[in-house]
């Protein structure tokens, strides 16, 4: 079983290392997937996200981040994202520094940003022996494979106090993971080739509005987004919350891979937490662990910059 739980996450990972880790609570740090949000918050957000995969199973995927952005001048925003990901036996490292131009549309209360980020990303696969059954075939003996690659993101984000709509295409140099690898196991020593594994365009389309419902103390929040990657698979993720006071919320959310989620957050002071729970509806896998869980912890450092911007995001 163990060992097919390995091939399992290999053929995930190594097919699909290029894509975007599936973060829950997408919306309380949109700076992972799309660059032009930088600098879009009237304070500089420093956040720290992780996320826990299946927990229960031995190996199973596990995520964290952090990321950073903020306000130079009327126009100018930096930012970054680091971001960790480990799916036994492959791990994922990315670093995407990101530059933002922010354009009033209306009177200072609408803008248009523009964003781009090149992003590199060191990538590596390591057997242990043991993991592997006796006479095994060589394609699965003792490897150790990394490799570093360049690539570059961009797009677009429309935002107010309200609404927020924004566009953006990660991976788009498609760059290779080609490389050799490594070999040793008890008949033999030497190298091969690990195959070419292109990074997957995605095209991310993000959509939200805030809702007052009871004076301006409470409001309902609906959020999308929807990757579409370039072999025609789409996920969309829904997501609607109650927020009260602005920095208290509920909500729940539906991924189309048949996920449910459940998520809150609270803030103190400049501190802000949020946790969510994910749970599938159709799968074998969660009837065996404890769900998905996540947790992020945000700290808004004031910035005078941003007095031109209006107060949208939460997070």
């Amino acid at each position: 079983m163990r060992f097919l739980i390995i091939i399992f996450f290999l053929l995930s990972t190594v097919l699909n290392a290029q894509q975007h880790t599936n973060y829950t609570q997408f919306f309380n740090n949109e700076i992972l997937y799309n660059p032009a949000t930088a600098g879009s918050k009237p304070y500089n957000p420093l956040a720290l996200q992780t996320r826990q995969q299946w927990l229960g199973f031995e190996g199973a995927p596990f995520s964290t981040s952090i990321s950073y952005h903020k306000l130079v001048n009327e126009s100018t925003a930096f930012g970054g994202v680091f971001n960790f990901e480990n799916t036994t036996p492959s791990q994922k490292v990315d670093l995407q520094p990101s530059y933002a131009f922010h354009v009033p549309l209306n009177s200072n209360k609408t803008f248009l940003s523009f964003g781009i980020a090149p992003a590199l990303m060191y990538y590596s696969v390591n057997f242990e022996l043991e993991d592997l059954p006796e006479n095994q075939d060589p394609a699965f003996s003792e490897s150790t494979y990394s490799s570093l690659s360049f690539d570059i993101c961009s797009g677009v984000y429309i935002y107010n106090d309200k609404l927020s709509l924004g566009f953006s295409a990660a991976n788009m140099l498609q760059s290779s993971f080609d490389g050799e690898v490594l070999l040793q196991s008890n008949q033999s020593f030497g190298k091969t080739s690990f195959g070419e594994n292109l990074r997957e365009r995605i095209f991310f389309t993000s959509l939200s509005y805030d809702f007052n419902i009871i004076n301006n103390d409470w409001s309902f929040q609906p959020f999308l987004l929807l990757r579409n990657f370039e072999n025609k698979t789409q996920i969309l993720d829904l997501f609607t919350r109650i927020n009260y006071l602005k920095n208290n919320w509920a909500g729940f959310g539906y991924r189309s891979e048949g996920v449910m989620s459940f998520s809150f957050g609270f803030s103190a002071d400049k501190l802000h937490f949020g946790y969510s729970f994910d749970f599938a509806t159709s799968s074998n896998i969660m009837n065996n662990s404890y769900g998905t869980h996540e947790l992020m912890i945000s700290y808004h450092i004031p910035a005078f910059q941003h007095n031109r911007h209006t107060n949208f995001w939460i997070f």
